[in-house]
Protein backbone atom coordinates (compact mmCIF):
# COMPACT_ATOMS: atom_id res chain seq x y z
CA UNK A 1 0.00 0.00 0.00
CA UNK A 2 1.04 3.61 -0.78
CA UNK A 3 1.60 5.67 2.10
CA UNK A 4 0.80 9.28 2.04
CA UNK A 5 4.08 10.45 1.91
CA UNK A 6 5.13 8.50 -0.76
CA UNK A 7 1.65 9.67 -2.75
CA UNK A 8 2.86 13.41 -1.74
CA UNK A 9 6.61 12.91 -2.64
CA UNK A 10 5.21 11.12 -6.17
CA UNK A 11 2.91 13.70 -7.11
CA UNK A 12 5.35 16.74 -6.15
CA UNK A 13 7.91 14.95 -8.47
CA UNK A 14 5.34 14.61 -11.53
CA UNK A 15 4.43 18.38 -11.00
CA UNK A 16 7.76 19.26 -11.60
CA UNK A 17 8.80 16.91 -14.23
CA UNK A 18 5.44 17.92 -16.00
CA UNK A 19 6.38 21.48 -15.33
CA UNK A 20 10.12 21.90 -16.58
CA UNK A 21 11.28 18.62 -17.90
CA UNK A 22 12.65 18.75 -21.89
CA UNK A 23 14.06 15.41 -23.11
CA UNK A 24 15.82 17.10 -25.48
CA UNK A 25 17.66 19.56 -22.87
CA UNK A 26 20.85 18.30 -21.09
CA UNK A 27 20.73 16.74 -17.83
CA UNK A 28 18.07 14.70 -16.17
CA UNK A 29 14.82 15.53 -14.64
CA UNK A 30 15.92 15.92 -11.85
CA UNK A 31 18.95 17.89 -12.54
CA UNK A 32 16.61 20.21 -14.54
CA UNK A 33 14.25 20.42 -11.75
CA UNK A 34 17.06 21.25 -9.59
CA UNK A 35 17.79 24.50 -12.07
CA UNK A 36 14.46 25.51 -11.80
CA UNK A 37 14.57 29.18 -11.23
CA UNK A 38 10.79 30.15 -10.74
CA UNK A 39 11.43 31.20 -6.95
CA UNK A 40 7.11 32.03 -7.18
CA UNK A 41 6.15 28.50 -7.42
CA UNK A 42 4.83 26.81 -4.39
CA UNK A 43 6.75 23.61 -5.07
CA UNK A 44 10.32 25.21 -5.24
CA UNK A 45 11.34 24.62 -1.63
CA UNK A 46 10.31 20.59 -1.79
CA UNK A 47 11.08 20.25 -5.73
CA UNK A 48 13.09 16.92 -5.87
CA UNK A 49 16.68 17.40 -6.69
CA UNK A 50 19.58 15.21 -7.18
CA UNK A 51 21.46 13.65 -4.25
CA UNK A 52 24.44 15.49 -4.57
CA UNK A 53 23.11 18.68 -4.21
CA UNK A 54 21.52 18.15 -0.46
CA UNK A 55 23.71 18.39 2.36
CA UNK A 56 22.33 18.22 6.09
CA UNK A 57 18.79 17.79 4.70
CA UNK A 58 18.93 20.70 2.88
CA UNK A 59 19.23 21.37 -0.78
CA UNK A 60 22.87 23.38 -1.06
CA UNK A 61 22.35 26.62 -3.50
CA UNK A 62 26.19 26.57 -3.89
CA UNK A 63 25.75 22.63 -5.52
CA UNK A 64 22.68 23.54 -6.91
CA UNK A 65 24.14 26.70 -8.99
CA UNK A 66 27.16 24.91 -9.96
CA UNK A 67 24.48 22.26 -12.00
CA UNK A 68 22.77 24.96 -13.28
CA UNK A 69 25.74 26.23 -14.86
CA UNK A 70 26.89 22.63 -16.28
CA UNK A 71 23.31 22.64 -17.81
CA UNK A 72 23.51 26.50 -19.58
CA UNK A 73 27.10 25.62 -20.89
CA UNK A 74 27.55 25.98 -24.74
CA UNK A 75 27.59 22.27 -26.15
CA UNK A 76 30.91 21.87 -27.47
CA UNK A 77 31.04 21.24 -31.51
CA UNK A 78 32.02 18.17 -32.74
CA UNK A 79 33.43 17.39 -36.21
Amino acid sequence: MTSIRTSRTAAIAAKCKDCIFDPLARGTWREQVAACENGGCALNSVRPVPRSCIVNGEIHRPTVAALRRKLDAPVAATG
